[in-house]
């Protein structure tokens, strides 16, 4: 996706904007949302999936992202990561969201949701286009902004370069009471989306410091 968008979430929404590289007075926090992008975030789904994002009829089309959601299972993803290992799910009609990868849980996490709630968007900026990893580093499109070296996902089934989606930094909120209702990739991570078009497969993976 070549155009870049800050996400932008409803007011209060992010308590801690200053948890750990957030700044809370970053411009990218205060950034003028668009009128006419207005999707579904968070939530639970079906089969002990959580929404991430759910993508309207208006966006993405290039990509093939429009209609789409993108869920996932929060404890195959974290066991999935500390083991090597990346997750991918093929996406069916019907919003049918079914697992590729086979995990073995070999540690308990747990699979609470993101706090569900309502995004809008944000036209990046071109001055930061190419953001360090600082304010609010939850994004659509564009450069990703790696918290480690650069990754590629590959489908699993054409074995084509997969495209970069998203990505959403730690500290959101989610429903876990053990762990100040905030949620962490790794340690105070960021967690990337990536989508084949061709055979309607998402995968994830994560990076911390």
């Amino acid at each position: 996706m070549k155009k870049a968008y800050h996400i932008i979430f409803e007011e209060n929404f992010v308590d801690n904007q200053d948890f750990a590289q957030r700044n809370s007075t970053h411009p990218t926090w205060n950034l003028k949302p668009l009128t006419n992008f207005k999707f579904k975030f968070g939530g639970k789904l079906k089969n002990g999936l959580n929404r991430l994002i759910s993508f309207d009829e208006f966006f993405g089309g290039e990509i093939g992202v429009n209609n789409e959601t993108f869920g996932i299972n929060f404890e195959d993803f974290f066991n999935a990561q500390i083991n090597q290992k990346n997750l991918f799910y093929q996406h069916l009609d019907n919003n049918v969201i079914k697992p590729l990868t086979k995990i073995n849980i070999e540690n308990t996490y747990s699979n609470y949701p993101l706090k569900e709630t309502t995004i809008k968007l944000a036209l990046t900026p071109n001055k930061f286009l190419n953001q360090e990893w600082e304010g609010n580093s939850n994004k659509i499109g564009g450069n990703p902004i790696w918290v480690q070296e650069k990754e590629n996902l590959y489908c699993p089934k054409c074995k084509n370069k997969m495209d970069f989606i998203f990505h959403l930094d730690s500290g959101l909120p989610d429903l876990n009471p053990k762990n100040n209702y905030e949620i962490m990739f790794g340690n105070d991570g960021m967690l990337y989306a990536f989508w084949c078009k061709k055979d309607k497969i998402s995968g994830y993976l994560w990076q911390c410091t």
